[in-house]
């Protein structure tokens, strides 16, 4: 009776079952694993595209606010700047962070007004890299025409601070 038993034993089928449901749950596992590094990559990049927007946004609300008639005071920019740096630590790669200590340095220099637009056009091409547009052809005259929109003010903009 005993003999009858064992042999009647369906093995293959067993282990095939154990097989597929393991199989089965690893295939479940990856694709999990997949989704949540998907998901912090979504929410790094949400992230960085704030932080880069602010970038942006500080750069020419300080130069066109006495414009709009809405100057920003320096405390108001001193809070942004240091909230931009708080998310640069965090979310900017190497380069940016580096190039972002380099502009807010030329801030604070005595003829760090003039110089900053070159740095800051270099950090701007390293967000835009990050960003996806890594074969960006922009040059610092571009950006300087987007900035100033007046090209006969920047031909004498760049006259008078030997550009």
């Amino acid at each position: 009776m005993n003999e009858t038993l064992i042999t009647e034993v369906p093995y293959k089928e067993i282990a095939l079952l154990i097989l597929g449901t393991l199989s089965t749950f690893l295939i479940w596992r990856i694709q999990h694993q997949k989704d949540r590094i998907k998901d912090i990559e979504n929410l790094v990049s949400e992230k960085k595209y704030r932080l880069y927007s602010e970038l942006i946004y500080i750069f020419f609300d300080i130069s066109n606010g006495e414009k709009l008639g809405k100057k920003i005071t320096e405390r108001e920019i001193l809070k942004r700047i240091l909230d931009i740096k708080k998310d640069m630590f965090i979310y900017a790669p190497d380069e940016i962070f580096k190039m972002f200590t380099n502009w807010t340095l030329e801030l604070n220099k005595e003829n760090g007004a003039i110089n900053q637009f070159k740095t800051y056009f270099q950090l701007i091409k390293l967000v835009r890299a990050d960003m996806g547009q890594s074969k960006t052809k922009i040059e610092l005259d571009d950006f300087m025409l987007f900035y100033m929109q007046n090209e006969e003010e920047y031909a004498k903009f760049k006259l008078i601070h030997n550009w």
